[in-house]
């Protein structure tokens, strides 16, 4: 008797408990819908909502995700009519599935973060735009399984070696699918259904219009579907529309049960899945659609925030290197350039910029000669421009500054044969009026810094890329005419131009502040750094050792000569991020520079 009323308030405990996490779970689901299907960002809808449409081929257009050049339009609106299973009785079942899921699975969700947190630190979901319901945009929920560093320039050309950039623990949720259990929120939410075609995502234009000749734009997307357990990422996108057709078609209980039961023989198997995209053995790795998983990623992260940067110095190496680099992602920022060169940016409302990064400067030349007005100058334009136009951004409701300093505010390279290794508590210590009239820019605006106006300066060491001035294209010019070189064991921090404008795109994202010091992930020195730019161009440069103590003599009459061999680094600590900001190693940076 006694275990029938235990049994009973075991029952009745797990029906309260249920129903109160159904409740809890429905509220919370209710207040996140709006935001799901961008009812906050009309900008950020599908103007063919509720439309019927066709592709239209046009090289004047950029290439989409389907890997082709054209544009949809709209023909007709949709008049598809669901039937009560699709509109009532399969919603009943998505959410009655989902909450399950949602409940039974959450010991996973929890592993799987960890996992993908210790395999490479970074956000644990990303967020896509796809295309649901009747062309609804919404945002989808995976595990991330793509590295942090995976490339953000690739164009609309297919990425090289896909699986290189996907993590260890994500070859395993990939080949499994676990990436696509976050998307049994979606389906609680109301944007997915358990069955239905995959979610196509919102540039694959050609996918779009073939599904509309069958109607498969008109139901919910599914986390699984008859084109998914057909042959998955081996199918055209025609067959692939089609089988989608033949689902929408043949909807029902029956289709339902069959879809669901092949999906788990699927899953266990691994059918089907080859990285790279639609049509993948059919087109020898055609990787458009894995392009576009890895620039959508970082997308994600961006939450969809339109972020508007003002960039001071138009024209300049590193402001139009950034500029170029945001955008890649034109929904995301909107940067503006101006010139600094005369008093009429004064003029200019900063009200509707979230950043100002100021590059705006005059680069340090042959400082051994140059007149008392020439020093002025610097200081005219390096340090006082910079707070003036700090306090102006901070005046006009700006709500972050990033100034572009430099590793000169240290001092010269360490003398041949000497170390130094900058760390976070090593002092500023210009050797000459370039470096101080940095140190005093930076001491202008830092105090200009609280709650409501934040500043970052950023204390690059060299940088270098494509088109870049000072030290590099010297030593490029040399690797390619000297057949030998003289090897000195000197240590030098270096950064890319690349792995610059990715950390200032997270300086911008994670609207931070403080004093930062990007650099590469590996050191070089002068001679292998020569020799690798040589390797590049099929040159051959012998290195020398024992010029240690010719150089360093040389160094006391030739400054160039100190600049070039001796040493000058940050401890690699202070450089790191909490995100990745280094894109390119070394080496692929080099080649990159020399060959694009």
């Amino acid at each position: 008797m006694s275990i029938d009323k235990n049994l009973k308030k075991f029952v009745k405990f797990v029906t309260v408990v249920t129903t109160a996490t159904f409740v809890g779970v429905s509220a919370v689901a209710k207040l996140k819908k709006k935001d799901s299907i961008y009812e906050n960002e009309p900008e950020q809808k599908n103007p063919f909502f509720g439309k019927k449409v066709v592709f239209v081929s046009d090289n004047n257009d950029c290439e989409n995700a389907d890997g082709e050049k054209g544009h949809l339009e709209a023909t007709a609106i949709s008049d598809y009519k669901q039937g009560i299973y699709g509109k009532y009785i399969k919603r009943a079942i998505d959410i009655a599935l989902s909450f399950v899921g949602l409940v039974a699975l959450s010991p996973v969700y929890a592993g799987i973060a960890l996992v993908i947190k210790i395999d490479d630190p970074g956000p644990v979901l990303f967020i896509q735009k796809r295309i649901g319901q009747n062309k609804q945009y919404f945002k989808l929920h995976k595990f991330r399984s793509m590295k942090m560093s995976t490339p953000h320039d690739v164009p609309t050309h297919m990425l090289e070696n896909p699986d290189q950039y996907i993590t260890r623990v994500g070859k395993f949720l990939r080949a499994h699918s676990l990436d696509e259990l976050p998307q049994i929120w979606d389906i609680f939410i109301g944007n997915m259904s358990v069955i239905g075609p995959r979610p196509g995502l919102w540039n694959q234009d050609i996918l779009t219009a073939e599904r509309d000749k069958y109607n498969a734009n008109d139901v919910k997307p599914g986390l699984t579907g008859w084109a998914q357990i057909n042959g998955r990422d081996e199918l055209e996108i025609p067959d692939k529309a089609k089988l989608d057709g033949e689902y929408v078609k043949k909807m029902g209980m029956i289709m339902d049960i069959k879809c669901f039961l092949a999906t788990i023989i699927s899953v266990f198997k691994s059918d089907g899945i080859v990285e790279g995209g639609t049509g993948e053995l059919k087109k020898n790795l055609s990787k458009a659609g894995e392009q576009c998983e890895a620039v959508l990623q970082i997308n994600s992260q961006m939450n969809n925030i339109v972020r508007k940067i003002l960039i001071t110095g138009a024209g300049s190496y590193i402001g139009t290197s950034v500029e170029n680099y945001l955008k890649q992602w034109s929904e995301h920022y909107q940067v503006d350039t101006i010139d600094m060169k005369d008093s009429s940016w004064k003029d200019k409302d900063f009200s509707g910029y979230d950043t100002v990064y100021h590059v705006a400067g005059i680069a340090h030349a042959d400082i051994g000669h140059v007149s008392e007005e020439q020093k002025a100058f610097y200081y005219e334009i390096n340090t006082n421009l910079t707070i003036e136009t700090a306090k102006k951004a901070k005046a006009d409701g700006v709500k972050q500054f990033i100034f572009m300093s430099s590793a000169i505010v240290y001092g010269d390279s360490a003398p041949i044969g000497k170390k130094k290794v900058i760390t976070k508590d090593t002092p500023t210590a210009p050797a000459n009026f370039y470096g101080d009239s940095k140190v005093q820019a930076e001491k202008g605006i830092l105090p200009l810094q609280d709650e409501t106006f934040k500043v970052v300066i950023l204390r690059p060491p060299m940088i270098y890329g494509k088109g870049s001035k000072g030290n590099y294209p010297v030593l490029a010019k040399f690797a390619q005419k000297l057949p030998i070189f003289p090897y000195v064991n000197n240590k030098r921090s270096m950064l890319y131009i690349e792995n610059l404008c990715e950390f200032v795109r997270l300086m911008i994202e994670n609207e931070e502040s403080g004093i930062f010091w990007p650099q590469n992930s590996e050191y070089t020195n002068t001679a292998d750094l020569v020799k690798t730019i040589a390797n590049v161009h099929g040159k051959k440069v012998i290195l020398v050792h024992g010029f240690g103590g010719a150089l360093k003599l040389a160094s006391n009459f030739v400054g160039l000569v100190n600049k070039a061999f001796g040493s000058l680094c940050y401890d690699m600590k202070i450089s790191e991020y909490v995100k990745n900001y280094r894109v390119f190693e070394l080496k692929e940076s080099i080649e990159r520079t020399e060959r694009e």
